[in-house]
């Protein structure tokens, strides 16, 4: 061993002096590095992860992914109508509101569903009101569970006694079959949606023959219809009527009292006598029932049948 180590020596001195700083400097240099290993922690302390901070960040990320899948999970069950009352307790969060006035923001705001804050604003829209709080079961798409939550929440001003003491106060006498949207507004205090209904559905008839056909007006509720019933009134001479005898197919079947097949039973009956007599014939043909003849015959007048 010794011998060994003392040939290394003579060649470590047979290297030229280049070579020789060259592999001082590689000593140093590994020397340098070891020493600095050893002593960096002491000179720069490394701050050491804290396990336990580790694990509540986990467990925060858990926690939110969950109630991210419990949300999705019950807006699911809202849009389907199946939401318990617990379930909806956690969803909804109302605050005191009045439904005739609050917005569709403010529904959403408080966990109910775009579409059905727009059912809300629609009904509103339409001339609905809410008198007490049980009208908002009337919505479509709220779930009973939804209603149990909000009833508690919902605030109603009641009406005056002096104004529903008076529910005809300042309504005008009308001719129904010359009063335009406007006078269905200021004479009968109706809203104007309403009363454009009435003047689209009067010129689909060709006329009103009595006031009992305001009735037949969608979105005409009973309770409105007989507020204004002894005010309105029909001048029959207004109404527009067809001429059986020459009518075409297509003019019959446009009224809304005449359907599909009463059509075709007209102008078969009218090809067979060659032009109906009286309207007494015109029952005998067809045989519709007292009902139905007694609704279109105000419609209806017979000229001589052209050959």
């Amino acid at each position: 061993m010794r011998r060994s180590f003392k040939q290394g020596l003579q060649h470590f001195f047979t290297l030229t002096r280049r070579e020789q700083r060259g592999i001082i400097v590689l000593l140093f240099l590994l020397f340098s590095l070891f020493v600095l290993n050893a002593f960096f922690p002491v000179l720069l302390p490394v701050k050491k992860e804290n396990f336990a901070d580790y694990q509540k960040q986990v467990a925060s990320f858990i926690r939110a992914k969950k109630l991210l899948q419990d949300s999705l999970k019950l807006r699911h069950l809202q849009k389907t109508g199946k939401l318990t009352l617990s379930q909806a307790r956690r969803l909804l969060h109302p605050v005191p509101v009045n439904p005739d006035t609050v917005s569709a923001e403010q529904w959403i705001a408080m966990g109910l569903l775009p579409r059905q804050a727009k059912t809300i604003r629609h009904y509103l829209a339409k001339g609905g009101r809410f008198r007490k709080k049980e009208d908002l079961k009337k919505i479509h798409g709220l779930s009973p569970a939804e209603y149990m939550v909000l009833a508690p929440f919902i605030q109603i001003k009641p009406v005056s006694k002096s104004v529903s003491s008076h529910p005809k106060f300042n309504l005008r006498k009308t001719e129904i079959n010359r009063a335009d949207s406007a006078q269905w507004v200021h004479n009968l205090q109706l809203p104007p949606w309403l009363a454009k209904r009435i003047v689209k559905y009067r010129q689909l008839l060709g006329g009103f023959y009595s006031p009992c056909q305001l009735q037949e007006v969608y979105g005409m509720k009973k309770t409105t219809y007989n507020r204004i019933r002894h005010y309105v009134f029909a001048d029959t001479t207004q109404i527009k009527r067809i001429n059986l005898n020459t009518a075409s197919f297509k003019q019959l079947l446009h009224h809304p009292y005449i359907t599909y097949e009463m059509t075709k039973k007209l102008v078969r009956a009218r090809e067979e006598t060659r032009g109906f007599q009286n309207l007494e014939q015109v029952k005998q043909m067809t045989g519709f029932p007292d009902s139905t003849f007694n609704k279109i015959r105000h419609y209806l007048y017979l000229r001589p049948f052209k050959n």
